[in-house]
Parts: structure tokens; C-alpha cells; sequence
């Protein structure tokens, strides 16, 4: 079966306008001294030349941002998506450093345990990381 491709008149004559256009812009760009625009590698361009910026909206700040605040990720599925946040929402997200939170736990002060009888101990309130050792230290000793 043979297949007979065929081009519209209005379609030839748009890309005939569109060439001359073209043409048009360059010479009149080469006569003023004009360099030709750098393009950049990470820029999207159109059909007739111009740079278009694709903004995404952050979904932690809403605000509209270019699409290179977003970085890449690679999904689970294979597929590589853009990230949701933008870059200083994923700057600011990020867990403080260990030395700033030993500066703060160092900064507090120590409540000094009162001696006092076995009921009042019940009452101070218990922290939980020292309770898990205290369990595990239990069990581990053999004590029942």
C-alpha cells in the first residue's frame, strides 16, 4: 500500500512567511552590529527562536519559580521528575548541623535531682531515652 503525502497550501505558506521573517530579523540584527543572542544549553526555545521560561509553582512557599530552582530526581519507577520544593525551601529543610544542637544541649542547664524520699523520684518526669536504657540494662543483667 502506498501512501501519498501531502502538504497543505496555508501550511507551505505560513512556513514561507515564517522563513522570511526569520531572514528578515538576521539581516537587519548583521546591519545594526548586533551579535546573534548566546542560547543557552538549559534553555527551551520555540519554533521561531524565542527563549521560553517554564516556572513552577514550589509547593512549600507557593511561589512561581523557574523550572531550574527544581532539581531532578530519579523516582522508584525509573521515571525522572522534577522536585516539589525549590531550592531555598530544600536549603532550609534540612536537619541543623550536630555541632549546633550540641552547642544547645550544652546550653541548657542540668536540673540537679533533690535527695528526697522514693515517692517524690515517682513524680519528676521520667526521660524517655533513659527509661529505654535503664529496660534494656535490666534485661540484659538478668534481673527480673
Amino acid at each position: 500500500m502506498a501512501v501519498k503525502v501531502m502538504l497543505a497550501p496555508a501550511i507551505a505558506k505560513r512556513d514561507a512567511e515564517v522563513a522570511a521573517s526569520r531572514a528578515e530579523k538576521s539581516n537587519a540584527r548583521q546591519e545594526a552590529g548586533e551579535a546573534k543572542p548566546k542560547r543557552r544549553r538549559s534553555s527551551v526555545y520555540d519554533a521561531d527562536g524565542n527563549e521560553v521560561f517554564i516556572t513552577l509553582m514550589c509547593l512549600k512557599c507557593h511561589k512561581m519559580r523557574p523550572l531550574a530552582q527544581f532539581g531532578l530526581r530519579r523516582m522508584a519507577d525509573g521515571a525522572i521528575r522534577n522536585q516539589p520544593w525549590c531550592r531555598p525551601c530544600r536549603s532550609g529543610a534540612s536537619a541543623g548541623k550536630p555541632r549546633r544542637r550540641e552547642e544547645a544541649a550544652g546550653a541548657e542547664p542540668t536540673p540537679a535531682l533533690p535527695d528526697a524520699a522514693p515517692g517524690a523520684a515517682a513524680e519528676l518526669p521520667v526521660d524517655a531515652g533513659l527509661l529505654a536504657a535503664q529496660v534494656v540494662a535490666a534485661l540484659h543483667g538478668g534481673r527480673r
